[in-house]
């Protein structure tokens, strides 16, 4: 089990949960089965189902054609639509743009993925991430930032200043986790010079390798985990002051 850190707020954007399959899982190409689709319906009430128009490549003898094929992309939002389930046949995507707590968030999630996953256990999934986009409003609130991430942003920063972003990743390899981690200053205007000084801290914490339903569980629970862990390392106390006014 995870030790959960729980604010008073956040400045979270979007919270995003997705698993890629290892290969196309078929059965949703133009049907959703009834049993996944009542689990859904639970966490997601509004289905919004949408076409989406593929090609095909199809060679025979003498003669090559290009066709196109019509599939669904199941989509479902919560009640106040601030939440989205979608599923195809090559993932599923959970995305919350108002985030409270990880056990809100996930309880679905978990739901959700054990119905599909044990429903279809002959297609593992290849990819499962769990990323948190945060934007701070940084302007005369630097000091809410650890020094050793800002200071080398600072020093690139200047009143021609565009976008400043970086970016660089770490393995955690007892869990079998990587965390991507891009922070910096967004520029909603770009390419003009930065003025509104919103700071991201984006953090994509995933795993690779054949996944099953047996290990989703402990690792989005790992997953979040190493988020939390990888956010309180890049904020300060005056922050943390702030979360909890």
């Amino acid at each position: 089990m995870y030790e959960d850190i729980c604010y008073g707020r956040n400045n979270v954007k979007e919270v995003i949960c997705r698993l890629d399959f290892a290969s196309n899982l078929d059965v949703f190409k133009n049907t959703m089965p009834k049993e996944i689709y009542d689990i859904v319906k639970r966490y997601y009430p509004i289905a919004e189902p949408q076409d989406m128009i593929g090609t095909q490549l199809q060679i025979s003898p003498g003669n090559t054609s290009l066709n196109n094929i019509i599939s669904k992309k199941w989509i479902f939002l919560s009640r106040d639509r601030k939440s989205r389930c979608s599923i195809d046949t090559e993932s599923v995507i959970f995305s919350a743009a108002r985030y409270n707590r990880f056990e809100e968030f996930v309880s679905g999630v978990n739901d959700i993925l054990q119905s599909i996953m044990r429903a279809y256990r002959e297609i593992p999934g290849k990819r499962l991430g769990l990323r948190y986009i945060n934007e701070l409003p940084l302007k005369e609130n630097e000091k809410w930032i650890n020094n050793k991430f800002l200071n080398a942003l600072l020093e690139h920063k200047n009143n021609n200043t565009t976008k400043l972003l970086t970016q660089f990743e770490y393995a955690i390899l007892e869990k079998g986790i990587n965390v991507r981690l891009q922070y910096g200053y967004l520029n909603p205007d770009y390419p003009s010079i930065l003025k509104n000084e919103i700071f991201t801290i984006d953090m994509d914490a995933y795993s690779t390798g054949l996944i099953y339903a047996e290990d989703v569980t402990t690792l989005i629970e790992d997953m979040h985990f190493e988020d939390q862990n990888c956010f309180e390392t890049m904020i300060t106390d005056e922050y943390r002051n702030e979360l909890n006014k």
